[in-house]
């Protein structure tokens, strides 16, 4: 279910430093797989703005063949002959919990849904689905923004820049250089002179359990 905070882009990462700015950030991945098993909404995930050139959850699905084509709406049964089911509007993150928590492990689910299915009146519902190709999310924090998952998706970037633009957050990866650059000098001389005024950075690490990341740097107006 969607979360009804802040919408504005710098008030999501205002809340994401709040809650995970101190934390170990799991390094995410999302696979394609054949779940049949009834899901529930989670309870606490965030907006999903279609907005082109953004990153979103509804990116994310159709980026990975999930939602698009003939399965271009709401993957909540019953289906119907003539698709006439309602849209895929959201990108809904959905869980084994009939509580709507993630599971400790951080895996969760994320499937095409209308806003109807994703709303807080069906919590604690369970969907059945016959179409069963998903997304497995890892490392997901409910909660969090796409750009923030997506900046640290398969552990890839040394660190990334996300910043609170126009119409949404956004992201770019940065290589060791860049960030040796940041380090020594400013944003600037590792992206250049168009350096958003409100971002964060992520840096990659690793230690004898696995990659992370952490909440580097903050510049919040």
């Amino acid at each position: 279910m969607e979360n009804p905070g802040p919408e504005e882009p710098i008030g999501v990462l205002r809340e994401f430093v709040s809650r995970f700015g101190d934390k170990r950030l799991m390094s995410t991945s999302a696979n394609v797989v054949t779940y049949t098993a009834a899901l529930y909404n989670v309870i606490g995930s965030t907006h999903d703005p279609k907005i082109p050139g953004y990153p979103s959850w509804t990116y994310l699905l159709q980026q990975l063949g999930i939602g698009v084509g003939t399965n271009d709406h709401c993957y909540v049964d019953p289906q119907t002959s003539d698709h006439s089911h309602p849209a895929f509007q959201v990108g809904g993150h959905m869980t084994p919990n009939m509580d709507g928590t993630v599971p400790s492990s951080n895996i969760c689910y994320l499937m095409p849904l209308c806003k109807w299915h994703n709303g807080k009146g069906n919590n604690h519902v369970a969907f059945a689905h016959s179409l069963t190709q998903i997304l497995e999310l890892h490392g997901y924090m409910t909660s969090e923004p796409a750009a923030t998952f997506m900046a640290r998706l398969s552990g890839q970037a040394p660190a990334a820049l996300v910043f609170a633009a126009d119409e949404g957050l956004n992201f770019q990866t940065l290589s060791d250089e860049d960030f040796t650059r940041l380090q020594s000098g400013s944003l600037a001389d590792a992206i250049g002179p168009h350096v958003p005024e409100n971002h964060i950075v992520l840096r990659r690490r690793e230690d004898g359990k696995g990659l992370f990341y952490t909440v580097e740097q903050t510049q919040l107006g």
